[in-house]
């Protein structure tokens, strides 16, 4: 796990530049820094944080012939096949590093040799003799990789700051990415935030090559559930073999290996799969004060049953100071309140190792969220929006009262259509209430506030649950919780991998049937199911979908209330010009009053505002 940074093109640059740009993202990997310059061609940085081959896996790492150059952010974990392979056919190694086979495998394949690799990674290869970089990111997009198309040549790096930093590129808003944000809570690729500053999209891979720029997708999940072959005895089988040789893959390392475990049956799972695989293991958890958000105690039961050394951490409201870090390291406009924990258990987690393995992918995978269960249902109530919308006309003009008002918000989503329905549950703002916020100079410069919600949000053609799965895997996963865990876990040098983001995992999961992802009310079937096998007690392994949710609502009603109110309603924040002072104040008077819950789209305004000074002001 490190940081990569540099450029390709006819752009008088030099090696300072490149060390500037790579400085930017120190915490990424503060082990190391390796620099490559073809004066007036390419320039590839890299920062190091050490995993594997301490002494001998420093980068840019070169061919046998000293042409090809490559760096890497991330893991390859079939290294030791493609390795062997390799050496059979004559190529000679330098190093031990995973990241060593890149260079060797394009050599024999192009850029085809992507398609070879099993793993997490953001990778940059420079070929001389094609006057070629390559940029790829991973198949399901674990590590980020942005870039920018400058002086007839392309910048790129790990993260935005990265591009920022070459002093090529002004740090300024792109309007269209703000709204995207706000629909959201993060920017769907290829959008960032920034004007100019772009990043690929999952199984991407970017050429550059004689001057000229182009994307091509390399790999695409294909979503056909019922087409895997077997009975579900051995589709189960299958799965539970691929997530044990997933797991112990990314076990080799040369340094401390431990485990994030919230006591769900995903980091459950890889755990149990852990203690298999043999050796004690080291587990680490965050808990907070209020029931509802609280996990610690089956966290803890998990841990005693497979006798790992756990240490767990209680995050309070006080909390100003990591929202600072968390809004500085994310770099994107990004609302997920659970990077504040995350941010804080990588913290805790990096004083005793320095690879934590995690259960992320597991819901995106195996429909293990609670909307995809609520989605199924109302699409099963498809023939009663007929009869649901004129009820819900009656029900808006009849007199206000928390249950007349319950009533009313039900029948309107029974009748809406299925993807306004889907939307409306992943969405901070809706249309409707980006029309009512924005300010029109806004919404001209954005061109449309309507983007993210009819084309990010829009279902992909697959039958039953697979359909929400689909497309959470293809936008929540990579825009939101991986870009969580990398750069909550990147601020303090830790590296996270997740047995669960295999790409084998989820093609196969892919191909199962549905009745083995939702089964009645039972999510994520397929997973519970192994959780039993694997001897975890019934009510932890069939415990319903908790989240790593943060009371975010309650603490700024409460303690956070003058600091969030402050910033929101601070006359620097309103001369910006975005939003309505009007919408904002009723959205914080309604939620203060409890008479309605904004605690997240209140989250979502002040993290704007927070980036905006962060990113923008201090440029």
């Amino acid at each position: 796990m490190c940081g990569i940074a540099g450029w390709a093109g006819p752009m008088d640059l030099d090696e300072t530049v490149l060390e500037r740009m790579c400085g930017a993202i120190r915490h990424r990997g503060p082990d190391d820094a390796g620099t490559f310059v073809a004066p007036g061609r390419a320039g590839l940085g890299f920062r190091r944080l050490s995993i594997i081959d301490l002494d001998g896996g420093a980068q840019p790492l070169r061919d046998e012939h000293g042409a090809v150059t490559v760096t890497c952010n991330g893991e390859i974990y079939n290294f030791r096949a493609l390795r062997e392979r390799l050496e059979a056919a004559g190529h000679s190694f330098g190093s031990r590093s995973d990241c060593e086979t890149i260079v060797h495998l394009y050599e024999d394949e192009g850029t085809d040799a992507v398609e070879s690799l099993h793993g997490m990674f953001a990778i940059a290869l420079w070929d001389p003799r094609r006057d070629r970089l390559v940029l790829a990111r991973d198949r399901l997009g674990v590590k980020p990789l942005y870039y920018a198309e400058v002086g007839g040549g392309i910048l790129y790096g790990s993260e935005p700051g990265a591009i920022l930093a070459s002093g090529l590129v002004e740090a300024r808003p792109d309007p269209e990415a703000l709204v995207e944000y706000l629909t959201l809570q993060y920017v769907p690729a290829p959008r960032s935030g920034f004007a100019g500053i772009r990043k690929l999209a999952p199984g991407e891979m970017l050429i550059f090559e004689r001057g000229r720029a182009r994307v091509v997708r390399y790999w695409e999940l294909r979503h056909a559930p019922g087409e895997e072959p077997g009975s579900e005895a051995e589709i189960l089988e299958r799965l539970d073999a691929l997530l044990q040789d997933a797991t112990e893959s990314r076990l080799v390392a040369d340094v401390p290996v431990g485990a994030f475990l919230s006591g769900g049956v995903d980091s459950s799972l890889v755990v149990s799969a852990m203690a298999r695989a043999g050796g004690r293991v080291r587990t680490f958890s965050i808990d907070f004060g209020l029931e509802q958000f609280s996990e610690g105690a089956h966290a803890r039961r998990v841990a005693e049953i497979y006798g790992t050394e756990h240490e767990d951490l209680l995050v309070e409201p006080d909390m100003i100071p990591t929202v600072a870090e968390s809004v500085r390291h994310a770099a994107e406009p990004f609302a997920d309140s659970s990077a504040i924990p995350t941010y804080l258990l990588s913290q805790m987690t990096r004083a005793s190792v320095t690879v934590a393995l995690s259960g992320d992918g597991g819901d995106e995978a195996f429909a293990g969220y609670v909307r995809h269960r609520l989605a199924v249902l109302a699409d099963r109530l498809d023939p009663l929006p007929r009869l649901a919308r004129p009820l819900a006309l009656v029900a808006a003009r009849a007199p206000s009262s928390p249950r007349a008002d319950r009533i009313g918000r039900g029948l309107t989503a029974v009748s809406r259509s299925r993807h306004d329905r889907y939307a409306k549950m992943l969405a901070h703002f809706d249309p409707q209430a980006i029309e009512r916020l924005c300010r029109p100079e806004l919404l001209a410069m954005a061109g449309s506030g309507r983007r993210a919600w009819d084309h990010t949000l829009a279902l992909p053609e697959v039958a039953g649950v697979s359909r929400y799965a689909a497309l959470d895997t293809a936008t929540y996963l990579p825009g939101d919780l991986l870009l969580k865990v990398d750069r909550m876990s990147m601020a303090h040098g830790l590296e996270v991998r997740s047995p669960l983001l295999d790409h084998r995992i989820h093609e196969l999961a892919a191909r199962m049937p549905n009745r083995m992802k939702l089964r009645g009310s039972t999510t994520k079937w397929a997973l519970k199911e192994i959780a039993r096998r694997r001897g975890l007690p019934a009510d932890l392994a069939g415990r319903a979908k908790q989240g790593f949710g943060v009371p975010v609502g309650e603490w700024c009603r409460r303690e956070l209330r003058p600091w969030m109110e402050g910033v929101l309603r601070d006359p620097a924040t309103r001369a910006r010009g975005y939003f309505d002072a009007a919408e904002v104040d009723r959205l914080l008077d309604d939620h203060m009053t409890r008479s309605d819950d904004h605690g997240a789209r209140l989250w979502n305004l002040t993290v704007l505002e927070l980036w905006h000074r962060t990113w923008i002001d201090r440029a």
